[in-house]
């Protein structure tokens, strides 16, 4: 028998993946449109919430009512039987630690603290809300996502297209990424069953920024510029225990998957 699930942010990067296997699962998956008046009308089932907003310089109301007013909302008002809140590993910048329990900081000198902040917020509010909620904590998120201006999809597109990438960190900046199919297997095994209220979701290991730039200049020949400036944020090693050890998870990695996100782009800016 199928599970209902109600997905906010259905047709993002993320939801949208995340919608996919569901479906593909024999689940059964609603995305209401922005201001829905059924999210507090009908049993929404299970609530997948992968709305958000990171533009803090441009849209920080925007940043607000998409990561956490909405949330409140739901989490107030709706039926549901289960919520499940994407929030983030970039909590964890510029710590020690990066297990579900340590303690979190705000740093004063980033200039997007205000999506930290809206991501922390949200997730007090659902281990606070009385309701049955799970925090789900994703690190840079990577798939093929042609038009997006994260990081990687520009950089591959501009070794692709203009032969040549700039890099405006540090050759040894380092982060985790993780794909966005686990991200989407494992909120779906997550809303099965689960032990913690909070996961984070990564690959587990940093990769630089010359690791990157190195495989994506072997595989385009490319060339590669290094600017001067930018330092990048530290992140300590995501530990990733508890979906390794409740779901016996295995992730994929970013260095093995850069190969097949060039052919894909390859193919589809060649079909036009």
């Amino acid at each position: 028998m199928s599970t209902h699930y109600t997905v906010i942010g259905g047709k993002g990067f993320i939801g949208s993946e995340i919608v996919s296997q569901l479906r593909g699962a024999g689940e059964e998956v609603v995305i209401p449109a922005r201001g829905d008046e059924m999210l507090f009308k009908e049993d929404l089932g299970i609530v997948i919430y992968a709305a958000g907003n990171g533009d803090c310089g441009k849209e920080p109301f925007a940043v607000l009512e998409s990561n956490t007013t909405l949330l409140a909302q739901l989490l107030e008002k709706a039926i549901f039987n289960k919520l499940i809140y994407i929030s983030s590993t970039r909590l964890y910048m510029e710590q020690e630690g990066s297990s579900e329990n340590n303690d979190l900081k705000i740093c004063t000198n980033d200039n997007r603290r205000l999506f930290n902040l809206t991501k922390l917020v949200s997730e007090e509010l659902c281990l606070r809300s009385g309701r049955e909620t799970i925090v789900v904590r994703p690190s840079n998120v990577y798939g093929l996502a042609l038009k997006s201006n994260l990081f990687l999809p520009s950089i591959i597109r501009n070794a692709i297209t203009n032969g040549h990438i700039d890099m405006f960190v540090t050759p040894n900046y380092a982060k985790d990424y993780v794909a966005v199919s686990d991200v989407a297997k494992l909120v779906y095994l997550i809303s099965k069953n689960n032990q913690h209220n909070v996961y984070n979701i990564a690959s587990g290991t940093n990769t630089t920024a010359a690791e990157i730039a190195d495989i994506i200049k072997e595989k385009t020949h490319c060339t590669v510029t290094w600017h001067e400036g930018y330092k990048g944020e530290y992140f300590p090693v995501t530990n990733i225990s508890r979906t390794v050890n409740e779901f016996n998870y295995e992730y994929a990695h970013i260095l093995t998957d850069i190969e097949t996100m060039i052919n894909n782009f390859k193919k589809i800016l060649s079909n036009g």
